[in-house]
């Protein structure tokens, strides 16, 4: 029989990664009919649990064929976590915004989401005038139309900072707790995609993963490398 031959280091780190390890989460909206409504698929839900701010699949444009979500008008989608309170984590999302993009979308990250009971962390806003802002710091970047850009906000909530990355460029660096609303959690509760009455913009290929960090150590620690044995 084939086993594992662990160092007790390693042994310790695997114990602790373990619970992370099945908290990652992948969202790429391929397993979904192209033209349904995302709310009550998948986790995902209209604000506070109201369809009428659903939105939609869509085969018009994709990163990874053949479907992405369309934001647009109503759009106000929520898919919530649980389990993530401390750590260092990233989350990725692929955005397309159209040459003829008009008016102003966001990106939302919450610590806190409850009924009636919110608190945000990140709220980024995609301007058709020509940028994108980290709100409420001002700190900006131009928007990048015609292609899939990502964005990627590396959190490391034992230190109680956010750090956002738009097309491979810092747009800014803050705590997560106190990162938009202030007096938050150290916590990871929902991602929002809101339209704000904005026409359409799409999006692909989300995950909620482990900071790259947190992979090198395990492999440091030996686990990855770990040597085999018969017996």
């Amino acid at each position: 029989m084939k086993g594992l031959v662990l160092s007790f280091g390693a042994a310790i780190v695997l114990a602790a990664f373990s619970a992370t390890a099945s908290a990652d989460w992948y969202e790429n909206f391929d397993s979904y009919q192209a033209g349904s409504g995302l709310h009550g698929q998948g986790g995902w839900a209209g604000w506070e649990g109201d369809p009428q701010w659903d939105a939609y699949v869509t085969d018009l444009y994709s990163r990874s064929a053949p479907n992405s979500l369309e934001s647009t008008l109503n759009t106000d989608i929520v898919h919530e976590f649980e389990g993530y309170t401390s750590g260092q984590w990233t989350f990725t999302a692929w955005q397309y915004v159209p040459d003829d993009f008009a008016g102003l979308s966001y990106f939302i990250l919450l610590n806190r989401y409850e009924v009636g009971n919110h608190n945000w962390s990140t709220q980024i806003g995609f301007d058709s005038g020509g940028f994108v802002s980290s709100e409420f710091e001002g700190n900006q970047l131009p928007l990048i139309t015609g292609e899939w850009v990502e964005l990627r906000v590396e959190i490391d909530l034992d230190a109680d900072v956010q750090d956002i990355y738009y097309g491979g460029d810092l747009l800014s660096s803050k705590s997560w707790v106190d990162g938009v609303s202030g007096g938050g959690d150290v916590n990871i509760g929902a991602v929002d995609i809101f339209a704000n009455g904005a026409s359409p913009i799409y999006w692909d290929d989300m995950s909620l993963v482990p900071a790259p960090g947190v992979l090198a150590l395990l492999g440091g620690a030996g686990l990855l490398g770990a040597r085999r044995r018969r017996r």
